[in-house]
């Protein structure tokens, strides 16, 4: 049986993603800092909590370690032998990382280099997949974004995000370390805590709250859902085709918030939403990303448009307001 070690397993993606190799016969392991995983909450997420635990990790074996800790990590990684190695222990949001830039240093460029230190001195890993960002590109320049388009960011997320590339890649090239660089795009939901923009959008919506909207006509999001970014995930980390290159992965579609908004308007007619054109930004201008090359390399389909995975979203989301 082949063994996968999901670094970040356990949180919003990674959770997904332990599901889909479990289905598909791996022995799977989470590895995982965050205490809140671990132990049982309280208040709005516990059902999020209690859905990860109890469908999308039931069969998980859970590891209680830090990437900062490099004797830890090396022990673990020895300890398994895995096949393969998927890094999604990062801060999880872009914003976070203005606020908390030594927090986004060290879980996106410290742990990366804690990982590749001991990925040099094995030979069992048959693929390491970084989970980097599309806000390495900064401003789109051209659309669909091309993976070998100019990288420009604009933030601290998507720079740090792109010096974890060179890392990679450096590495990769000095101790052959055989490695997929996977950049994905506004994922969003069923156990998403992190309050992006659609959670916020469709949460408000339900509880009658007002849901103030920037620049909607105007900020394109390559949406993706979970189950999609999770499926691409693993077409690129069991793919020979993989090793080496660098992906887009999602929907490969972009949307405007205000399309968004009527899809959200469509379940919530009373929905109130303040709409606030002009606004300055930080964040880079967006849209879509070309997904051709991990379709054609790997074999990835990503199955949910906006309105599906809307859709799709409200009825777990549902399920939570009814308990």
């Amino acid at each position: 049986m082949e063994k996968v070690l999901i670094i970040g397993g356990s949180g919003f993606i990674g959770s997904h993603l332990c599901r889909d190799f479990i289905n598909d016969g791996f022995k799977t392991y989470s590895m995982d800092m965050n205490i809140q995983y671990f132990f049982p909450l309280t208040g709005k997420n516990i059902y999020n909590m209690k859905y990860r635990h109890e469908v999308l990790l039931k069969g998980v074996n859970f590891l209680r370690g830090s990437t900062l800790d490099v004797n830890d990590l090396r022990r673990i990684i020895l300890d398994i032998k895995p096949d393969y190695v998927i890094n999604l222990g990062a801060l999880p949001l872009a914003q976070k990382a203005v606020h908390n830039s030594e927090e986004a240093f060290d879980s996106i460029l410290v742990s990366t280099k804690n990982i590749l230190e001991i990925l040099r001195d094995v030979d069992f890993v048959k693929n390491y997949v970084h989970i980097s960002s599309s806000m390495i590109y900064g401003d789109f320049e051209t659309i669909p974004v091309k993976v070998d388009a100019k990288k420009s960011p604009i933030e601290i997320y998507g720079s740090m995000k792109l010096a974890s590339e060179f890392l990679v890649k450096g590495y990769a090239q000095r101790h052959n370390i055989p490695y997929s660089i996977i950049r994905p795009s506004a994922v969003y939901g069923p156990t998403d805590n992190n309050r992006r923009v659609l959670q916020i959008f469709i949460e408000n919506a339900m509880e009658g709250k007002k849901i103030i909207a920037n620049n909607p006509s105007t900020n394109m999001m390559d949406f993706t859902y979970v189950e999609d970014i999770s499926s691409g995930i693993k077409c690129v980390a069991l793919s020979n085709n993989a090793i080496g290159e660098e992906f887009n992965i999602t929907r490969g579609e972009g949307r405007s918030l205000y399309e968004a908004i009527d899809i959200i308007k469509s379940y919530f007619p009373d929905a109130e939403f303040e709409i606030n054109e002009d606004i300055d930004t930080i964040y880079p201008k967006r849209g879509s990303l070309d997904i051709s090359k991990a379709q054609k390399l790997t074999g990835y389909s990503p199955r949910y448009g906006l309105e599906e995975g809307i859709e799709k979203y409200i009825s777990f989301i549902d399920q939570d307001t009814k308990l």
